[in-house]
C-alpha cells in the first residue's frame, strides 16, 4: 500500500516483538503511514538497535523471551541517551497491576492486544508531538546556556563595550587618516546621541563623554520623527566645522555614529573615504547590536537561573536569598584564591543553583521544624543528585554540575552523595560547601535562630580539614580580616547583576 504521508523525514519506530506476524503486519501498516520501521525480535536486539538507531519511538512487547519489556524499558529509561524516546508498550495483559507496572517502569502509554492500527497511529502521533516540543524546549534552553559560556568577554557584564567602542573609534581615525574623533551611541529611551569615548582632544571645548545631543545635530537630512519617510541615513559632512558623522546602521535602523575631526586635514572625505568608513560603521553597529542582544539574552538567562533558585527559596522562607548569598560568599572565596573568570563564572551559577534539586523533596521534610529523622535525611540528602540530574542533559553546564553535586560531600570523606575526600571533590563543591555553612549559621532557620558572623567563622575554622577544605578556610578567614565578610553582611541579599560585577 503506498504512503500518503510526506516521507522526505519521517519518524523512525522500532518495533520490538518476539512475533514475526505482527512484526510484520505493523511494518507493513506503520510504513504505509509514512514511518520508518526498525524491527527487533527480542529485547536484546532491542536495545541495541535503540542505541544504533536512536528511533523516534518505540513500540515494546511485554512478553519477550530472556530480557522482558519491562526490563527493556527500564534500560532504555536509564540510558540518559534514549531516556527522552517516548515507549509505548504492547500486552495482551489487560489487569490494572500490569498496566501500573508498566508505567512503573518509565513505559510512556500501554495499548492492549489486539488493537487497532488507527488507534496505535495516534497515540504514536501524539507522542512525536510531545518529544518534538520537549526537543525543541531543550535545544532553546541549550543555545541560551552554549551562547552563556561562549560569549568571552562580554560574558560578565549586562553590556559593557565600551573598551571595544574606543578601538572601533581609533580603527576610525587610522582609517580616516585623522587625529581627533567621538563615538557617539542612539540612547533609543530618550532619542538622543550620547558620547560613548572620545580620542586626541585636548581643551574645554572638547568632546566629553557622557554629553548628550539631538539625532538632528549630527543627521539633519534625517526625518525620524515621521515613519512614512525612509530613512535614508548616510554620511553627513558637517562643512563649518570641519567634521565628518558616519552613521553606524544595522537592520536599516540607527545605532550611533564616528564622528571624525577634519580640522588639521586640507580635504574632505573621498569616494573611496567614504565607502571605507561605511564599512567600518556597518561592522561597528553590527558588533554594538550583537553586544545589546548578548546582553538581553544573558540578562534573561540569569534571570532564568535566579527564578529557578528562587523556586526552592519560594518552599521556605526562612532560606529567601540563601542561594544568592552563597554565591557571594563562594565568589569572595574565588577573589582571595586569584581564581581566573573562566573558572568563577561556573562557580557563580553553580553556587546559584546548588540546591535546586530542592525542588524534589516534599515540603513536609524540607520544611520541618524539627531534626530529621533517619529516613527523612535520607530522602534530603538525594537534593544534590536530584539537582545534578536535572542539569546533565545541558553539554554547556558540564563544568557547572559538580559544585551542585558535590557541595555535601566533606573533606575527611565522611559527607555525601558520594564519599569523596580533600581533592576528590571538586574545588566548586569545597567552597560552596563552606559558602553553604556560613550562610545556614548566620541566617534564621526554622529549626534555630542564626549565630554572629564571628561564631561562624569559629565553627568554620574548628572543622577546618575534618568538613573543610583547610586552604579555602584560609582564604575565607583572609576575607574575614580584610572586612570583606563582616557581620552585617548576611543581613543582605544580593542581586544577580551584583554578584556578576564580582568576577570583572
Amino acid at each position: 500500500m503506498p504512503s500518503t504521508h510526506d516521507t522526505t523525514d519521517r519518524h523512525s519506530v522500532l518495533v520490538v516483538d518476539d512475533s514475526n506476524v505482527l512484526r510484520s503486519i505493523l511494518k507493513e501498516e506503520l510504513e504505509a503511514e509514512g514511518f520508518s520501521v526498525h524491527l527487533a525480535e527480542n529485547g536484546e536486539r532491542g536495545l541495541q538497535l535503540a542505541r544504533d538507531q536512536r528511533p523516534d519511538v518505540v513500540l515494546l512487547d511485554l512478553m519477550l523471551p530472556e530480557l522482558d519489556g519491562y526490563d527493556v524499558c527500564r534500560a532504555l529509561k536509564d540510558d540518559e541517551a534514549l531516556s527522552h524516546i517516548p515507549v509505548l508498550l504492547l500486552s495482551a495483559k489487560n489487569e490494572l497491576k500490569d498496566k501500573l507496572a508498566g508505567f512503573e517502569s518509565g513505559a510512556d502509554d500501554y495499548l492492549t492486544k489486539p488493537f487497532f492500527t488507527k488507534e496505535l497511529v495516534v497515540r504514536l502521533r501524539a507522542h512525536l508531538r510531545v518529544k518534538e516540543t520537549l526537543d525543541s524546549s531543550r535545544r532553546l534552553g541549550e543555545f541560551y546556556l552554549e551562547l552563556l559560556f561562549g560569549i568571552g568577554s562580554a560574558i560578565t557584564s549586562p553590556f559593557k563595550v565600551d573598551d571595544d567602542l574606543e578601538i572601533i573609534l581609533r580603527q576610525a581615525l587610522v582609517a580616516a587618516h585623522a587625529r581627533r574623533g567621538s563615538i557617539l551611541l542612539l540612547d533609543r529611551s530618550v532619542g538622543a546621541l550620547e558620547v560613548k569615548g572620545t580620542l586626541g582632544y585636548n581643551g574645554n571645548s572638547a568632546p566629553k563623554v557622557g554629553d548628550t545631543c539631538r539625532i538632528s545635530d549630527k543627521l539633519p537630512l534625517v526625518d525620524l520623527d515621521n515613519p512614512d519617510v525612509p530613512l535614508g541615513i548616510r554620511l553627513y559632512d558637517d562643512e563649518v566645522n570641519k567634521r565628518v558623522f558616519i552613521p553606524m546602521v544595522a537592520k536599516e535602523q540607527l545605532v550611533g555614529g564616528i564622528e571624525i575631526d577634519l580640522d588639521d586635514q586640507p580635504r574632505t572625505f573621498s569616494a573611496n573615504d567614504q565607502k571605507l568608513m561605511h564599512a567600518l560603521a556597518s561592522q561597528a553597529a553590527i558588533f554594538i547590536e550583537n553586544a545589546r542582544l548578548e546582553r538581553d539574552v544573558r540578562s534573561m538567562f540569569m534571570q532564568i537561573i535566579v527564578s529557578m533558585a528562587g523556586a526552592v527559596d519560594a518552599k521556605d522562607a526562612y532560606t529567601h536569598g540563601h542561594s544568592l548569598r552563597v554565591a557571594r560568599v563562594a565568589l569572595l572565596i574565588g577573589q582571595q584564591r586569584q581564581m581566573p573568570r573562566e573558572e568563577m563564572e561556573p562557580m557563580l551559577l553553580s553556587a546559584v543553583l546548588h540546591d535546586v534539586g530542592k525542588i524534589a523533596i516534599p515540603d513536609e521534610i524540607l520544611k520541618k521544624p524539627t531534626r530529621l529523622n533517619k529516613e527523612e535525611f535520607e530522602i534530603m540528602k538525594g537534593h544534590a543528585m536530584a539537582g545534578a540530574k536535572m542539569l546533565a542533559h545541558i553539554p554547556a553546564l558540564e563544568n557547572v554540575i559538580p559544585g551542585i553535586l558535590e557541595h555535601h560531600e566533606y573533606w575527611n570523606g565522611s559527607g555525601y552523595p558520594g564519599g569523596l575526600a580533600a581533592e576528590e571533590i571538586s574545588l566548586l563543591g569545597r567552597i560552596i560547601h563552606i559558602g553553604d555553612a556560613f550562610d545556614a549559621m548566620t541566617t534564621d532557620r526554622i529549626y534555630r535562630r542564626k549565630v554572629k558572623v564571628a561564631d561562624a567563622m569559629e565553627e568554620i575554622v574548628k572543622f577546618s580539614g575534618i568538613q573543610f577544605d583547610p586552604e579555602c578556610v584560609k582564604q575565607l578567614e583572609q576575607a574575614y580580616a580584610q572586612g570583606i565578610i563582616f557581620e552585617e553582611l548576611p543581613d543582605t541579599t544580593p542581586t544577580i547583576y551584583e554578584l556578576i560585577e564580582q568576577i570583572q
